[in-house]
């Protein structure tokens, strides 16, 4: 039988780092981007406290998008919230809302290959602003600017950015969502890493004064919840219904619900989080002879380090010493990769060991 598959599908290859697949652990794991760090006590208390009950019904509570509109202040509503299997679920359903054969997106570069694959499956093309090395991969408002037309349909930023954890400023976030509306064009703002940059940076907060942003959201990253499967997509009202038309509502679970919503009222978490890992991070920052690190903020859990030999492979020259790492090849190449920042106990372990490589001939 010659199955008559989707032609988008069949011409688009799946990349990504996460294989979905056990592997044998390494001795220092500076990997996936959640924390590790840290636990949200608040959430670990309300998973000891599950009741078998919450499996025999479908979820139908309200209490994890009541702490969501309360962890905003007002800034959205609960109609303005929709809840997703993580923030990459929030990803997908934003581009079915718009994606039709033949629409186009223009992004930001990110080592998240998915967002662009998932695109391409909807026969949408894809256009990326590349971020430069020699401009040490600081993400260029100019040029993103310059590059936004009426051809898009849509603006997808990263912010956080992957890998490099830098913090694109809500002034400049701002001033892509105005260009925007001039072109008749929402902006889907990936905010997975957003629990380790300030709220106030957030383009949630932009909701109140612009009917074009839309912004993904996930308990996986700062909140070190990826089991949960959970996140939420908050979107203009106008918008609701289309969202509610393509989204299950029983997709995240009633036990999610209860711990994210647990997580969600532990106002002290995330600053003390971040607080946290820039006491660890700033380690990182010291004169290196073959290593560098791109532009980056102090308080995300991730960085970008390259490798001053374009032939180095720079994630082997880890793993070959006990360190996982993620390779930054189709972004910025082999010799740079994506890593994590460790736990306290465990910096100086990966300090030595970026020393070893750092002085290998």
């Amino acid at each position: 039988m010659e199955y008559r598959i989707s032609r988008a599908l069949k011409d688009t290859p799946r990349l990504s780092y996460a294989s979905g697949e056990s592997e044998q652990r390494p001795e220092l794991d500076c990997g996936e981007g959640i924390n590790t760090a840290l636990v949200c006590e608040a959430a670990r208390s309300a998973f000891e406290r599950l009741e078998f009950g919450l499996c025999t019904d479908y979820p139908h509570g309200t209490e994890l998008k009541d702490a969501i509109v309360r962890r905003w202040g007002g800034c959205v509503e609960k109609s303005q919230v929709i809840l997703t299997e993580g923030s990459a679920g929030a990803l997908y359903l934003a581009n079915r809302i718009f994606l039709e054969p033949g629409s186009a997106v223009l992004g930001g570069a990110s080592l998240f290959f998915e967002y662009g694959t998932d695109v391409r499956l909807h026969g949408a093309r894809y256009d990326e602003v590349p971020l430069r090395a020699d401009e040490n991969w600081k993400f260029s408002i100019s040029r993103f600017l310059d590059a936004m037309s009426p051809e898009y349909r849509l603006i997808y930023l990263d912010n956080p950015h992957n890998p490099t954890g830098q913090v694109i400023p809500l002034q400049d976030v701002e001033r892509i969502v105005s260009r925007a509306a001039e072109l008749n064009c929402c902006v889907l703002v990936d905010e997975a890493y957003g629990g380790f940059m300030d709220d106030e940076n957030s383009a949630v907060t932009l909701m109140n004064r612009h009917d074009n942003v839309l912004t993904a959201q996930s308990f996986s990253k700062a909140y070190g919840l990826g089991g949960l499967r959970a996140g939420y997509l908050t979107l203009p009202a106008s918008l609701q219904g289309y969202a509610e038309n393509l989204s299950n509502p029983y997709v995240v679970s009633s036990l999610s619900r209860r711990v994210a919503a647990a997580a969600l009222r532990d106002a002290a978490f995330l600053p003390r989080l971040r607080q946290y890992t820039q006491s660890v991070k700033q380690k990182l920052f010291r004169p290196w002879k073959r290593l560098s690190l791109a532009e980056t903020c102090g308080t995300s859990d991730i960085c970008m380090i390259t490798h001053s030999s374009a032939e180095t492979d720079l994630e082997r020259l880890f793993a070959e010493r006990g360190v996982r790492v993620i390779s930054c090849r189709g972004f910025a190449g082999a010799n740079s990769v994506r890593l994590r920042v460790p736990a306290a106990g465990d910096a100086d372990r990966l300090l030595a060991v970026m020393e070893q490589i750092d002085e290998a001939e």
